[in-house]
């Protein structure tokens, strides 16, 4: 099978990048109703949990897609997760006050009208969740219940949320349609886009339909995308639009690239030419006022422009512009690494913290990919890491050619035995395990549901290699 242009080679994460999955993963991996490590200021603007959640599912997808599309276990449990706090009413209550303050309207149902901003990140999240997972759990209503009171309650799924997008947009006259009241912002029904293609891909079906084409033309018809290559951040009632920012024009390059892959070349070729300064170590932004606010926590700030930048520097192909980003970045900011390992931004917002994690595990159209399906045949049927314990075992690399299983682990604790869980095997079949911390190979058989189990010894870095008899 010829591999997609737009498929990443699995590359293997640094004890660096690792340090900053554990940090997505201890946010992730936490029960249900606690929220430890997020900044909760308010839930209406950019201090929400809702985009905190959001951006931890999109970095923990893109770090499984790029690293470890062979590693389910704990990864996929945290990605689901993230899913299933998005329905916790801290999450979504805010809309009821902003729907009858609005609307004048009393309705707290946040899917069915209106709040792309809660509505088209959620379908992004569990498009990229069942994309790297095969996972449909989320799909029926129900899955994702929305408890408003002990007698009022919204049953949810990814078919209905998809369907909610595609009647709010077909009813805009601008076909897309507001996150607050009356306020319509490009980025997030950019990203209400990526979730409603993934839907349709996952599914065989074309809800979309023309969606793409008439947002795209409705971006220079209502004056969203203005003659200078730029995007408003978004547009209101009596005329009222919001001016361009940098970091607007970046998350809109690099959402873009999943659904309008030309026009995230322009913007980011805007972007690039206007707005960056120099190279390597003497990279800089040209910010204006309006760029030096840190959007998760209303403090003064310009890292929310550079994380972003970076995104997209990233996902748009421009390595020497992003390894000079990333050279500024660490100069310009301060980080903190947890008692645990976890590595993080210090001094801004839980969510410019999150964008930064998405860019460490972003490559060349790697955004692209995912949101399309991009994946090999042999990703999709040969035999994966099913299961390890966290934080015993950090998987570094995981993936497969359909018939074997490439790994490599580091230790993430003190234990340095762990017993890691195989899946899709051939039933009753035989393999040879390679680990270059063990003396000798050792073989393995799978039962007759192609599981099976393995002890692992860790070293500091440990190769470990499964292959058919």
């Amino acid at each position: 099978m010829t591999i997609p242009e737009t498929v990443p080679t699995v590359r293997e994460s640094t004890p660096d990048e690792l340090a900053t999955q554990r940090y997505l993963l201890d946010l992730a991996l936490q029960p249900l109703d606690r929220f430890d490590g997020f900044t909760r200021l308010e839930q209406i603007g950019g201090s929400a949990l809702r985009y905190q959640l959001n951006y931890v599912g999109y970095a923990l997808s893109m770090a499984q897609y790029t690293r470890t599309p062979a590693f389910t276990g704990y990864l996929a449990d945290a990605q689901a997760t993230m899913i299933r706090k998005m329905c916790d009413k801290k999450v979504w209550g805010y809309w009821a006050t902003e729907r009858l303050a609005g609307y004048l309207r009393w309705n707290p149902d946040p899917i069915v009208f209106g709040n792309v901003m809660y509505t088209g990140f959620f379908a992004a999240m569990i498009a990229f969740q069942q994309t790297l997972n095969d996972d449909r759990s989320f799909d029926v209503d129900g899955s994702l219940p929305l408890v408003w009171s002990p007698t009022r309650r919204y049953d949810y799924g990814y078919t209905s949320i998809a369907e909610a997008i595609v009647r709010n947009m077909r009813a805009s006259k601008h076909t897309m349609y507001p996150c607050e009241p009356h306020l319509i912002y490009p980025m997030c029904n950019t990203i209400a886009l990526v979730g409603l293609r993934g839907y349709d891909r996952l599914h065989d079906t074309d809800l979309t339909g023309d969606l793409v084409t008439r947002t795209r033309a409705a971006f220079t018809d209502h004056g969203y995308l203005t003659r200078s290559g730029r995007f408003r951040f978004g547009r209101g009632p009596a005329g009222l639009a919001l001016p361009p920012t940098l970091s607007n024009d970046a998350i809109m390059t690099y959402w873009l690239n999943g659904v309008m892959p030309d026009l995230a070349e322009s913007t980011w070729e805007t972007l690039r030419r206007r707005r960056i300064v120099g190279s390597g170590s003497d990279v800089r932004l040209r910010t204006e006022p309006i760029d030096h606010l840190d959007v998760g926590s209303y403090r003064m700030g310009d890292a929310w422009a550079w994380v972003n930048v970076l995104c997209a520097a990233r996902e748009i192909g421009d390595t020497h512009t992003a390894d000079s980003l990333e050279l500024a970045i660490t100069d310009r900011f301060r980080f903190e690494t947890s008692e645990s390992g976890a590595r993080k931004m210090s001094g801004v917002s839980t969510w410019v913290s999150l964008a930064y994690a998405l860019s460490r595990f972003m490559v060349p159209d790697g955004l692209r990919g995912l949101s399309a399906g991009d994946l090999p045949a042999a990703w999709t049927t040969g035999p994966i890491l099913a299961g390890a314990d966290y934080p015993d075992v950090l998987v570094a690399k995981a993936v497969t050619d359909g018939e074997g299983l490439e790994l490599v682990l580091r230790p993430g604790s003190v234990v340095r035995r762990s017993t890691l869980r195989l899946a899709r095997l051939t039933p009753a079949g035989r393999y040879r395990v390679d680990n270059s911390a063990a003396p000798a190979p050792v073989t393995v058989t799978a039962d007759g549901t192609g599981h099976s189990t393995l002890d692992v010894d860790l070293a500091d870095r440990t190769e470990v290699r499964i292959r058919p008899l």
